[in-house]
């Protein structure tokens, strides 16, 4: 670690146990070009970890978040003022009332990297990836249209073209609002520091449900205004944020009220030696997921593959009047649901009631709820009738055609003909949108292009598993 990473860092592990958080004595903060920085157990402890211990906790009083903005400071539970007041918070009036919690929270933190030295949580600003580093904290939303170009054709590409129109509104909204109230510096918020704060809270952020101790969510509440939930908006959390995501770590987050200080502790319950980074884990998330909101994926292998493609049905809302769309997410899987790699896939709510069709060995590669959608949507009323007839057989793995009522295998047959279109469509798109370069004057040497850097090399990979994926449930369908 350089000498200015390491003051950075001590200045925040001080900083941090100034204010009430914890890092267990074996456990230290390191940094590496691959992991950038780390939770380690220290090379030089003369034993290891064993099951159970607390990596680190973080106090609420050193957290960053829309909570922060409504009473301007941290949060200091026996200080907290009774009921909302917003000519408490850091911004005018209008601004907290016309402006989502989510959008304010990261406003609040470009307000506090603005201070400087000034700012409560300099310490902790100070060892995040700066904004003028762009590189260093750019989402694939923020990539440039070389970059982007190779993951065209992807369910990634698209969500991309998603966050960047929403980015784009939050801000001009929200600045708006700040230059129409003529507040201080306005011109300082700019659209640069607004995507660096986009893309910290995305990729380091905890819902503050899931960190903030019931009591502690109880007496926060006093503050919020009507209307808001205290899901509405993410929570940083410093040092304990610093933890890398294994999705196989076996973790627990723990919340107290112990006074001083309501906290949220990092329990790891795998065993760790002297050397070993220790891991935190952001859940089961796939790798479309993981590379939107963290810039990374995780690669195939015995163990674990975390490879699905996402598939969104539009269907008009019932109960609205409007012709908005609402999506549905489906995933697609490289490898059978109910295979002990697919992590992502197994933890996804299952309709076990759909055991008729979805453990047919054609299916076994789609989420279940997926082809109960389709089933709902294509079955006659007699085939509602044999869907709802209980049929048995051995329990675990796919069954066959003969394990089915007889009324379903023309319903089957309907489902995996629709199915087949959408991921043949699918593939295609993959296949014409493919970065091709051409080495020859006739035009006769095309060959796949190269990637030029660490984007694009992501783009190709994320890219080469959803032809994996599409192919293997192509292939089940075939057969």
């Amino acid at each position: 670690m350089k000498g200015s990473e390491k003051n950075r860092i001590d200045a925040l592990v001080e900083w941090a146990q100034q204010n009430g958080a914890k890092l267990h004595p074996l456990v230290e903060v390191y940094h590496d070009d691959v992991t950038k920085f780390s939770l380690r157990v220290k090379p030089s402890a003369t034993h290891g970890l064993d099951p159970g211990f607390v990596a680190v906790s973080c106090p609420l009083s050193t957290t960053i978040s829309y909570l922060n903005a409504l009473i301007d400071g941290p949060i200091t539970l026996d200080l907290l003022p009774s009921t909302y007041d917003p000519e408490a918070a850091a911004f005018p009036p209008c601004f907290m009332a016309s402006i989502p919690p989510h959008v304010i929270g990261r406003f609040f933190l470009i307000n506090e990297y603005l201070k400087g030295a000034d700012s409560f949580w300099a310490p902790y600003i100070a060892t995040l990836p700066q904004p003028e580093h762009i590189s260093s904290w750019m989402l694939p939303a923020f990539w440039p249209e070389d970059d982007l170009d190779f993951l065209e054709g992807t369910n990634a590409y698209v969500a991309v073209g998603e966050i960047q129109a929403n980015v784009k509104r939050e801000f001009k909204q929200a600045r708006k609002v700040l230059k129409e109230d003529d507040f201080p510096n306005w011109q300082d918020y700019t659209r640069l520091l607004y995507n660096w704060a986009f893309s910290i809270f995305t990729s380091r952020s905890f819902r503050p449900s899931l960190m903030v101790s019931q009591s502690a969510q109880g007496q926060a509440l006093r503050i919020l205004p009507p209307g808001c939930e205290i899901d509405d908006f993410s929570i940083l959390q410093p040092l304990f944020d610093i933890g890398n995501h294994s999705m196989t770590s076996k973790y627990s987050w723990k919340t107290d009220s112990d006074p001083p200080h309501s906290s949220c502790q990092l329990i790891c319950e795998d065993a760790y030696r002297p050397g070993d980074q220790v891991y935190n884990n952001y859940g089961r998330k796939t790798n479309s997921e993981l590379l939107l909101a963290y810039g990374f994926i995780l690669p195939e292998t015995e163990e674990l593959h975390n490879d699905y493609v996402h598939m969104r049905k539009r269907e008009q809302d019932a109960a609205s009047s409007s012709s908005a769309d609402k999506p549905k997410d489906f995933l697609i899987s490289l490898r059978p649901f109910d295979h002990p790699s697919s992590m992502a896939g197994r933890s996804r709510p299952g309709v076990q009631s759909l055991s008729q069709l979805h453990r047919l060995s054609f299916f076994v590669h789609f989420e279940p709820s997926l082809i109960w959608d389709l089933a709902g949507a294509l079955s006659t009323p007699e085939e509602d009738q044999a869907l709802e007839t209980p049929v048995a057989h051995a329990p675990g793995g796919s069954v066959g055609l003969t394990d089915l009522h007889p009324g379903l295998c023309e319903l089957v047959e309907r489902i995996k003909l629709m199915l087949s279109a959408k991921l043949r469509y699918d593939y295609q798109q993959l296949e014409e949108t493919d970065i091709i370069e051409d080495d020859g004057e006739d035009g006769n040497n095309a060959t796949a292009a190269q990637p030029k850097n660490r984007n694009q090399q992501l783009a190709l990979e994320y890219r080469g598993q959803c032809k994996k994926v599409l192919l293997a449930a192509m292939q089940a369908l075939d057969n």
